[in-house]
This record gives C-alpha cells, sequence and structure tokens, in this order.
C-alpha cells in the first residue's frame, strides 16, 4: 500500500477538492470550541492549513509520509507563526498516541472529507472513536464526514463481477502541461459494505500518447446513518447534530452524514 500511497500522494491535489463549504465549516466548528484541534487523515494540508491560518493550534495525523512531505512543503512556504501552529504526525488512526508537553487534551477532534471510511470493520471503527475519545478534554466536540451510500446505485453496480473501467476525472499535470486522465473500477462486497476500488492514472502527451501509467488501490467502507450513531452512543459520545450539507442542511439519503458529537 505504501507504494499506491506515493504514486497517489503525487497527484493528490489536482484531483481532490473536498466537499462544497467543507474548510469553511471546519474552521467555523473549531472557533466554537477554543483549545487544540486534532484531525485524523490530514493528507497533504488541505484542511490543517486552514485551520492554523484562522489562528488555530493543531495536529495532523495521516498515515502517509509522502503526503505529509507535500504538506510539510506548504507549510514552508508560510510564515513562522502559521508554522509554529501545525504539528504533523505519521501515525495510524486506529492505534495513535499523542503526548502533547503540556498534557492538554484536545478541545475538538475531526476526520473531513469520509476518510473515515477508509476503516474496513466495526471493530477498527470503534477503535479509532476510542482513540478520539481518550485525545479529547472533558465536553470535547467530535466532527465526523462520512458518505451515505446510494444502495440503489450499488445493488445496480454490483451486478458485475466488478463496474465497467470508467473515467473518474482529468486534470492538467502543473510540471509538464499534460492531460491526466483518471480510470476506475469497482468491486463491492456487500456483506461487509465495502467497496475495493482500482484507479488508473494515464498521463498523455500532446500527440496523444500514453506516456505514463501508475496506479492507486484503496477500500472503502460504507456506514448506515443508524449504525454510525450506535457506534458512536457505544464510543462515548453524544449526538450534538447530523448534517447533510456543509451549510448545515438536514440529512438526506444518499448525500452526507457530517456527524458532530460532544464526549460524553
Amino acid at each position: 500500500m505504501e507504494q499506491y500511497a506515493r504514486i497517489d500522494s503525487s497527484y493528490y491535489d489536482n484531483y481532490t477538492f473536498g466537499l462544497t463549504g467543507d474548510v469553511k465549516f471546519y474552521v467555523e466548528e473549531a472557533q466554537r470550541s477554543p483549545g487544540r484541534v486534532l484531525e485524523l487523515a490530514c493528507g497533504t494540508g488541505r484542511v490543517t492549513i486552514p485551520l492554523a491560518l484562522a489562528g488555530i493550534d493543531v495536529v495532523g495525523i495521516d498515515l502517509s509520509e509522502p503526503m505529509l512531505d507535500i504538506a510539510r512543503e506548504k507549510l514552508a512556504e508560510l510564515g513562522e507563526d502559521v508554522r509554529n501552529r501545525v504539528q504533523l504526525v505519521h501515525g495510524d488512526m486506529r492505534s495513535f498516541f499523542v503526548d502533547t508537553p503540556d498534557g492538554e487534551k484536545f478541545s475538538v477532534a475531526m476526520i473531513p472529507y469520509r476518510s473515515f471510511c477508509h476503516i474496513l470493520t466495526p471493530e477498527d471503527q470503534s477503535r479509532v472513536l476510542a482513540r478520539m475519545c481518550d485525545h479529547l478534554a472533558d465536553d470535547g466536540r467530535l466532527i465526523i464526514n462520512i458518505f451515505d451510500p446510494k444502495l440503489d446505485w450499488i445493488l445496480e453496480d454490483s451486478s458485475f463481477p466488478e463496474s465497467p473501467l470508467r473515467k473518474h476525472h482529468e486534470f492538467t499535470n502543473p510540471a509538464t502541461g499534460n492531460r491526466v486522465v483518471i480510470w476506475d473500477t469497482r468491486k463491492y462486497d456487500l456483506e461487509a459494505q465495502v467497496i475495493d476500488e482500482d484507479r488508473i492514472f494515464e498521463e498523455i502527451d500532446r500527440d496523444g500518447v500514453v506516456i505514463q501509467r501508475s496506479y492507486a488501490k484503496w477500500s472503502l467502507r460504507w456506514t448506515y446513518r443508524h449504525e454510525m450513531e450506535y457506534l458512536l452512543r457505544l464510543s462515548g459520545f453524544k449526538i450534538e447534530a447530523l448534517y447533510g450539507d456543509f451549510d448545515r442542511g438536514p440529512f438526506h439519503y444518499g448525500g452526507e452524514q457530517i456527524w458532530i458529537a460532544r464526549k460524553a
């Protein structure tokens, strides 16, 4: 998987933009609970850096060292006051431990942009939530975004042994000026609620010749609304809100699950 992480990290910011309004939402929610923020699956710093720019101290944890290297490069271009607000840690969200110098726990812990979906079993999901609960101050707040599964779409797509190869996205490689086309195919385990996805990245020169092809592979687990609510309650959290978008609209089937919970 580390090989795939290196390949994916080189392109990541060119095709991964988050969800409409999500960065603003995370900054606003963090500002409502003054104190240090813990961000799991921080990646290349898409949310981490705006938090720091807003004057918030944040510890970001990610399993991919290449992603963290990109975040460090971005931070190096910013002022010292912003850099000093960010600590980046290489770690697994199922087993991490952050030992802060003053022993202060976090006022907010968050997992943005559906990254919780990369945790593939209920047992590991509970481990993640337990680690977050342990790192939160009394009355600290938890924010998690996952997608709500579109079961009609999943059932139709899973009727194939593997879904057809489809164009996922296209962008221009800023280093070369060449087109990069992303293709993907998916396989579904309906019992485990897991999607296995393969992606092919093709860089195409001006003559239409594929000059480089690379691959990435990862898996996602979908979690139903009431299943997620039960997990949160079992892990020591009290539900404060469930939104369906980052404008704080109501939850609706097939959209987003944006959970805000408080350490009970």
